[in-house]
């Protein structure tokens, strides 16, 4: 085998070209994915809607994702304030969100759509009216599919999907309505997987 300048032998230079193509490549391959808010479903579980907290249930899940404990624990007592529990409006998510320190986005009316793009686009979630009077965490978007991914805190052992026109009648039947976290989205969470 021939030795290169750098002492290293031609087949261990194709092996370090390879493993930086891969490594190049990882992130492509690994974090592809149209799923923002990626929460375990054991994690989602905590947040189904016991009692009318759908706004409160969809709030905290984002509040998991992004690490912003205030937000995550809505729904109990806590060193972040009282536990805040059944229906909720805006000015009532603004009250809370400014008791316990949270930043939000807290949006009605038809540049709605704008935000929940924005928000997906750069890797976080929102809680959004879709339903008649219900509250759900949008997961993602898959612009090139025109889908929509929901997690219903009424269901949160699955992930919906609706296309375009069916994510339009959903959030359209709450009224638009639309609440993101102000905090930077979670970082990529890494795969390993055997290169070896």
């Amino acid at each position: 085998m021939g030795t290169l300048e750098f002492g290293l032998s031609s087949m261990r230079l194709r092996s370090i070209v390879f493993a930086a193509v891969l490594a190049a490549l990882m992130p492509l391959a690994v974090f592809a994915t149209p799923i923002d808010v990626d929460l375990p479903e054991e994690i989602r579980a905590w947040f189904r809607n016991p009692d009318g907290s759908c706004v409160q249930c969809s709030i905290g899940m984002l509040g998991i994702d992004q690490n912003v404990p205030a937000a995550a624990t809505l729904l109990w007592d806590t060193v972040y304030g009282k536990k805040e529990r059944g229906g909720s409006g805006p000015s009532r998510v603004a009250r809370y969100c400014r008791e316990r320190g949270i930043r939000a986005y807290n949006i009605t009316g038809s540049n709605t759509w704008d935000w929940m793009t924005w928000a997906c686009h750069t890797g976080r979630g929102a809680a959004i009216g879709a339903g008649r009077q219900h509250f759900q965490t949008l997961v993602g978007h898959d612009p090139q599919k025109n889908t929509w991914y929901v997690c219903n805190n009424n269901s949160t052992d699955r992930i919906d999907e609706y296309d375009e026109s069916g994510f339009r009648r959903l959030h359209l039947a709450s009224g638009q309505w639309v609440v993101i976290l102000d905090y930077p989205p979670r970082p990529n969470r890494p795969c390993y997987v055997q290169w070896w």
